[in-house]
């Protein structure tokens, strides 16, 4: 039975009442170490092919028809009774990655197989919480959140857990007791870390660099991930130097900022820019051609492998490296939910699998891109 894919309103009014293509089924709960080899090509989860995406993303479902006999009302609530309650909180329902991460999941459940509620948490945390306890008193039987931040969430996932509502994670992780929830499907943002550092270090060939790098949001799980893996390996070749690292929380207008701010104080000194999603990428280049500095001066780095960077990378290597966070795991997160519905246990930690592709390998990929 569908549900409701609920606007910021609804969820108000409810409590005031009371994260090679095309791959089937592709995901592993194998935890890849940072010794193994780079990798040289994605296996994407499968997933549809991703929608346009924004705000709302379907029509929300039609009141039920009074003038139904009463044995059409008797198969409705059969079919109710038997469809598990699943409810999707995402982090923002943007554009890019968060957009096919919304498509994926919305696709995915948003079919007779459940009762299915979607809300877009819209990047607050108050949001998320409120959605929480909504999906609590609506007696879920799983919740997936794909949470804002890793602090904070650690009350509503008692209240959860005292409810019976099992809380399975999507995308990022939470601070709180892995007790709380069942598991977690997403990507191993430090061993990407580890990997952007690998293939610099070789890039480098032992030659002096200076870096400066532009963060995601502080506090999330791909911001954390990112930033240790990469100075983990950085930290450990003294030709290079990180000459500045801030936050430019994945959002494009405060990269352009801040790149304008790094090209002030260090200018000709940065040989490499680091940008930890392809939305910040994207104001670091407009930044550059602005003030009609040629990207190619530098080695450019950026987290995501949306298609735009990699027409990016295709085009006279503006981008030179881009280290995949697959989006796509709608179909992932069904299979573990349905063990879950089921009562079988799942791992704590699945993750997806991911490649990490060369400017020299951006045109053959590129049709592959789903998002």
């Amino acid at each position: 039975m569908k549900k409701k894919i609920l606007p910021l309103l609804l969820i108000t009014a409810m409590t005031l009442s009371g994260c090679a293509a095309g791959t089937t089924g592709s995901y592993s709960t194998k935890v890849k170490t940072s010794e193994e080899q780079i990798l040289s090509s994605a296996q994407f989860g499968s997933g549809d092919a991703v929608k346009d995406v924004g705000g709302t993303t379907k029509k929300d479902t039609e009141k039920k028809d009074t003038s139904k006999n009463d044995s059409d009302s008797k198969a409705d609530q059969a079919s109710s009774s038997s469809a598990p309650n699943v409810w999707f909180i995402n982090n923002a329902n943007g554009i890019g990655w968060s957009a096919a991460l919304t498509s994926s999941m919305n696709a995915t459940f948003d079919t007779d197989k459940y009762d299915y509620t979607f809300v877009d948490g819209q990047g607050k945390f108050e949001v998320q919480i409120e959605a929480m306890k909504n999906a609590i008193a609506d007696k879920a039987e799983v919740i997936c959140l794909d949470p804002i931040q890793e602090d904070g969430f650690d009350d509503v996932l008692k209240e959860a857990k005292e409810a019976g509502c099992k809380v399975f994670l999507v995308d990022r992780k939470v601070s709180a007791d892995e007790s709380l929830y069942e598991g977690w499907l997403g990507s191993n943002f430090d061993l990407e870390g580890e990997n952007a550092g690998k293939w610099l270090v070789k890039q480098a060939k032992g030659k002096k660099m200076n870096i400066v790098v532009l963060q995601g949001g502080k506090g999330a799980s791909a911001q954390i991930g990112r930033h240790d893996g990469f100075n983990r390996i950085i930290k450990k070749n003294k030709n290079f130097k990180i000459l500045a690292e801030e936050m430019a929380d994945f959002d494009k207008a405060k990269a352009k900022t801040l790149m304008s701010k790094y090209l002030d104080k260090y200018g000709k000194k940065i040989n490499v820019i680091v940008t930890h999603n392809d939305t910040m990428c994207y104001g670091v280049i407009e930044t550059l051609k602005e003030k009609k500095i040629d990207p190619n001066k530098y080695i450019i780095i950026s987290f995501d492998g949306e298609a735009e960077v990699f027409k990016l990378m295709v085009d006279k290597a503006k981008v030179d490296l881009c280290v995949e966070c697959n989006p796509l795991l709608g179909p992932a997160t069904e299979k573990l939910v349905a063990k879950m519905v089921a009562g079988e246990k799942i791992d704590k930690t699945n993750y997806v699998d991911e490649g990490v592709f060369t400017a020299d390998m951006a045109a053959k990929e590129l049709p592959n891109r789903q998002y």
